[in-house]
């Protein structure tokens, strides 16, 4: 069966094609900070550029934020640009698609490829933590991704790990993405930078966004402020697994997204490492990167229309 998924993040829009099961086109682009249309209109390109023969029937998309895959509707994303109220992404690119479109959250859809396809394969019970623009995850009990009836199960990123902490990109304060997203730790650099403290960040990223390759070279440069920062998001990171584990009882945690991912297998080891010491009555659990690494939130979009078939 073929089927096209398209993962909506903060900084890109990447697609797959999937043919029983292989990815076999992959394209991406920039995602634009100028509000729904374009962010759609460049869906729409990338969908044509994976699939020119429009074979695939059925689109899945991910998005970041709060879903309601049922009307395929999204709640004003704090890392999207322009995004306000509630957006109807099902329903605005299934008319410029003429396809059925389902949407779902953009790190469930991740889980849920990790789940069937990735390093989470034959395991029941799981977290996905994804390190972007934010923090996202998925969670996976008993076999099937979890929603919760608001949507919200899963949401690593927005547990709270210091009250009254720093703000978080959804307007509340203290959360793991306000310690470990890429977007906080950059209004964080920028911040120190303009109080007075020397960082290569902001020499290499200028005034564009200081993607996950500027943070990788200033660490190996051995940038103190990019080092202090990223010390700060393993502390976050680490503070929500251990209270995830011991309300849930995991058995596996999946580490992905493109922040994690260009930091590399160094990077899960400090994580693993903290986090094993700091679980309470043995409940730590091996913490292992995303097998399907970039790719993973676009091949669980595509999975979404096999999940309805």
């Amino acid at each position: 069966m073929s089927t096209v998924g398209i993962d909506v993040g903060g900084t890109k829009i990447l697609a797959v094609h999937l043919v029983d099961g292989e990815a076999t086109a992959v394209h991406k682009v920039k995602t634009p900070r100028t509000g729904p249309n374009d962010v759609f209109d460049r869906v729409v390109d990338v969908w044509r550029k994976v699939d020119p023969e429009a074979r695939a029937t059925s689109l899945g998309v991910g998005v970041p934020g709060k879903v309601d895959p049922e009307s395929g509707t999204l709640e004003a994303p704090p890392n999207l640009a322009g995004f306000e109220g509630t957006i109807h992404v099902g329903s605005a690119l299934a008319k410029r698609t003429g396809r059925v479109v389902l949407v779902d959250n953009d790190v469930n859809v991740a889980t849920l490829a990790e789940h069937r396809l990735g390093a989470g394969r034959g395991v029941d019970n799981l977290l996905g933590v994804f390190m972007g623009t934010g923090v996202g995850g998925g969670l996976v009990l008993d076999g099937r991704l979890r929603r919760g009836p608001r949507g919200l199960a899963g949401e690593f990123g927005h547990m709270v790990i210091r009250r009254k902490g720093r703000p978080c990109g959804c307007g509340l304060n203290g959360h793991v993405e306000s310690y470990a997203g890429r977007a906080s730790l950059e209004r964080q650099a920028r911040k120190r930078h303009a109080a007075g403290e020397a960082t290569m960040l902001v020499e290499l990223a200028g005034e564009h966004r200081m993607r996950s390759s500027v943070w990788e070279t200033a660490i190996n440069a051995g940038d103190e402020v990019a080092i202090d920062l990223v010390d700060e998001a393993v502390d976050a990171i680490v503070a929500g697994l251990v209270s995830a584990t011991v309300l849930i009882d995991l058995e596996l945690i999946v580490l992905g997204g493109g922040f994690a991912h260009r930091l590399g297998e160094p990077f899960r080891r400090r994580i693993e490492r903290a986090f094993l010491k700091a679980t309470f009555a043995d409940s730590g659990v091996p913490v292992v990167r995303s097998k399907l690494g970039d790719n993973a939130g676009a091949i669980g979009a595509a999975l979404l229309p096999l999940q309805r078939s």
